[in-house]
């Protein structure tokens, strides 16, 4: 190993351990949740975005919390269950316009939801698309939290949890409630387990970067497809045109403006306008079979 892979090392550690040895009480939090239109971040948008800001030291919270225009509509089994519908969304931003101000209100502050890899991962899409940089910030999933500390609990779902520690409400599956449960149950979870510092997070496995892939191995690319990315990439940096083959149920052909290329739970996607059906459309790179610049 050389000098300078020894040096980085030494450095990496040095990060690592201290990030460890910080004490939760002197740390910053976001507790957070979405709702949306369904399960697939790559499908289906948001429609709630909020967090709480807080600390362990002080009783004092902030809060942001707002609705989203998906710029589709909410399917009827969806609304019910978090009671959000199309006519309240008229009117409200897109995510375009609330994903930036959402990552500048958070700034560097640990950031936590039950199962945290859900909501990420839907924030971590949407920023793709809109090419923005991912923040570096350290997530706390209390769903593994719970899984670790809670024994005599029916479940570990969000809303029993907040029964069985006693500070049920009467609304879940809203943004901004599901925060401040969230926010409740963070701090009993830090007082069950005695812990001090973010390693005792770490300890039980609680903790992931956003810029972390969860879970899921990346799909292996042809060479194919690599260069169809490349063509790909060229013509978002260019906003060019291409004309592109799927090949899914049936295989089409048609003509798209790419927007962005998005990972998502191990694939590899395309984002783009599309020219027959004037709408956004999601491509998976390894059933695009051709890829060409489109000439008018």
């Amino acid at each position: 190993m050389n000098e300078l892979c020894e040096h980085e090392l030494r450095e990496r550690n040095s990060t690592s351990l201290s990030q460890s040895q910080k004490r939760l009480a002197d740390l910053t939090f976001v507790a957070f949740d979405v709702e949306t239109t369904g399960l697939s971040a790559i499908a289906c948008k948001l429609v709630e975005l909020s967090g709480v800001k807080f600390t362990l030291s002080s009783p004092h919270v902030e809060t942001f919390s707002t609705l989203i225009d998906p710029g589709e509509p909410i399917p009827p089994e969806v609304s019910k269950l978090h009671g959000i519908t199309d006519d309240m969304v008229i009117g409200a931003p897109t995510i375009d316009a609330v994903l930036p101000g959402f990552y500048q209100w958070c700034g560097d502050s640990i950031m936590i939801a039950h199962n945290a890899a859900f909501d990420v991962e839907f924030l971590k899409v949407h920023s793709m698309r809109q090419r923005l940089t991912l923040p570096g910030n350290a997530v706390v999933c209390t769903l593994a939290m719970a899984q670790a500390l809670v024994q005599d609990s029916a479940n570990h779902k969000l809303k029993t949890l907040s029964e069985h520690f006693g500070f049920a409400g009467s609304l879940y599956h809203r943004a901004l409630d599901d925060s401040l449960y969230v926010h409740k149950l963070f701090a009993k979870l830090i007082e069950v387990g005695k812990m001090e510092t973010f390693g005792h997070l770490e300890d039980v496995s609680a903790t992931f970067s956003f810029t972390e892939s969860q879970k899921y191995a990346p799909v292996a690319l042809s060479d194919q497809a690599r260069a169809y990315l490349d063509l790909i990439t060229s013509a978002i940096d260019a906003q060019t045109e291409i004309k592109l083959t799927y090949s899914s149920t049936f295989k089409s052909t048609r003509v798209v403006l790419p927007q962005a290329v998005i990972e998502s739970r191990g694939s590899v996607y395309l984002t783009a306008m599309c020219r027959k059906s004037n709408a956004e459309r999601t491509f998976r790179l390894d059933r695009i079979v051709e890829v060409t610049v489109h000439s008018v």
